[in-house]
Formats: structure tokens, C-alpha cells, sequence
């Protein structure tokens, strides 16, 4: 993951806390390694259950987001699409498109194609569409039970988290209403996850991915 020269690295999520729960072990090594990290956040993140309750106010959203990429020592940006509303439109891409080249983006980080959630598929849409020109781009692995799928997920690329996965936890402790939402077996949960794969590759702790694109250095 290092390199000769600080990478800049765009992690894309359809709401705060996305980027955390899929690669936020990978972001936080890439800031620990010099790298510039911008986390790419598409919407308000006010969500409410459909009988109206609201789960996370907009205000919420805003403070647990920054927050968050504080810790991972991350730029954050903000969309402001409408939570349940993201769109994959002419307007999403060219926003996107604007940040990659803005900020001369080498590697993208974004949601898992097939990812049932529509705000976190359309987002991906926008983001493939917008990145066609970027050498790198990984998807995480879907949220459960947000992202729960007809097809499975490719474990296809993997980065050892182990020196960072206490960042990781961190910043996504910075996400109260979601913890309130789920509740510690949420972190529990996260943490298992990522003991798992770091199994899997003979370590602690690990993300994985899988490929869209890998034509240069991660």
C-alpha cells in the first residue's frame, strides 16, 4: 500500500458511517502512509423508519460524519442528495466527476455493485460512470442487513487492517444514532467481520474487496 509518492484516495458512501463500516481500516492506513483521503459522503443522512420516527436527524448526520473523518484524517465532502433518493443522473456523475478531477483521484473506494440498497447502488453507478478514467476501483463489502443480496460478493483483494482497525473503530464509534439503531452487537458485528477476513489472509484484522478496477499501485 505504500508508495513513492502520497496517493490521493476518494471513499465513496451513499450515507455517514458507510465508508467506516466497509473500508475504514484501508482509509485510515492510507492517512497513517501519507496518502491525501477525501471520504465522499452522497447524502444528508436524515433517515426515518417509514412510519415517520426519525432514526437520525439531519443535524446528527452532519456532526457524527465530521466527526468520523476527523479521526480517519480524512477531507470530508458532502452531497446532499436526499437519504433514500440518490440518484444516478447526469447531476450525480458530473458532481462526482468534479472531485476526481478536482483532486486528481487515483484510487476510488465505493459500495459493491449489487448492494440491494438503492441509495448504495446508485451510487456506485454514478461513481463508474464518473471514474472511467481512474485507474483504481475497489468496492466493499455490503452492509448486513442494508445490502443483502441475490448474488455474493467476490472477495477478491485484500489489505491487512491490523495496524489500524483501532482508528477504524474509532471514528465509527463517532456514529451514536447509528449505534443507538443496531446496538453494540452492531460493533460486535463489525469487528467479527473483520477478524474473519483477517483470517482468512493470515492476520488479524483485513477488509477485502472485490475488483472493478486494479491497473496501478493501492
Amino acid at each position: 500500500m505504500k508508495s513513492s509518492r502520497p496517493k490521493n484516495v476518494l471513499a465513496v458512501g451513499a450515507h455517514a458511517d458507510d465508508v467506516e463500516i466497509g473500508c475504514g481500516g484501508s482509509v485510515a492506513l492510507h492517512a497513517k502512509n501519507g496518502d491525501n483521503i477525501y471520504i465522499l459522503v452522497m447524502t444528508k443522512s436524515f433517515y426515518s423508519h417509514y412510519n415517520g420516527r426519525v432514526l437520525r436527524s439531519e443535524e446528527e448526520g452532519k456532526m457524527e460524519e465530521k466527526n468520523a473523518a476527523k479521526v480517519l484524517g480524512a477531507k470530508l465532502i458532502n452531497l446532499g442528495f436526499e437519504t433514500k433518493r440518490v440518484p444516478y443522473s447526469q447531476e450525480s456523475i458530473e458532481a462526482i466527476n468534479e472531485i476526481i478531477d478536482k483532486y486528481e483521484i487515483d484510487l476510488i473506494y465505493t459500495h459493491w455493485y449489487h448492494d440491494t440498497h438503492q441509495d448504495h447502488m446508485r451510487t456506485t453507478q454514478s461513481v463508474i460512470s464518473a471514474g472511467r478514467y481512474v485507474k483504481n476501483i475497489l468496492m466493499y463489502e455490503p452492509e448486513y442487513p442494508a445490502g443483502r443480496s441475490y448474488l455474493g460478493f467476490r472477495n477478491q483483494y485484500y489489505i491487512d487492517i491490523t495496524s489500524s482497525f483501532e482508528i477504524k473503530m474509532k471514528a465509527l464509534g463517532k456514529h451514536k444514532s447509528q449505534i443507538k439503531k443496531y446496538g453494540n452487537d452492531f460493533l460486535v458485528a463489525v469487528e467479527a467481520r473483520a477478524r474473519h477476513r483477517g483470517y482468512e489472509i493470515g492476520s488479524k484484522y483485513a477488509e477485502c474487496f472485490e475488483v472493478l478496477r486494479l491497473l496501478g499501485e493501492v
